[in-house]
């Protein structure tokens, strides 16, 4: 008898909501890293902290959470080269902004094909000999 892996059991990650803001302190509890390793990451420009925050102390939004987990997880890899960590931060982003790119155009092409009716489309006259 086979028993079907069942979803409840499994640990899931602390979803941030989009507009909350963390202290370096919880975020660095969400992340698994120590103050000082954040720190470090923001001194080599691999995640910066929330807009505007800057003169109450250090703090991180939804994006920022996201980037350290990252990092967290090429660190594993790539140890202690931030030049590395940052240049897959920085394809990783250019790779999601294009397959963004790609969905829209995709969506604006097949509005635009649905709202073209071919019968009444003067554009695609067909010669007949």
């Amino acid at each position: 008898m086979t028993i079907a892996p069942s979803n409840s059991w499994e640990i899931q990650l602390f979803e941030p909501p989009e507009d909350a803001i963390y202290t370096i302190e919880a975020t660095s509890h969400l992340v698994n890293a120590s103050r000082r390793r954040i720190l470090v990451y923001c001194k080599h420009h691999l995640v910066s902290p929330a807009n505007g925050t800057a003169e109450h102390g250090y703090y991180f939004d939804r994006d920022a959470i996201h980037t350290l987990r990252r990092i967290e997880t090429l660190r594993t890899v790539c140890n202690k080269d931030f030049a590395g960590i940052k240049i897959i931060l920085d394809l990783t982003a250019a790779l999601e902004q294009l397959r963004r790119d790609i969905r829209l155009l995709s969506r604006a092409k097949g509005s635009d094909s649905a709202r073209k009716n071919p019968r009444t489309d003067r554009s695609r006259k067909r010669r007949y000999r």
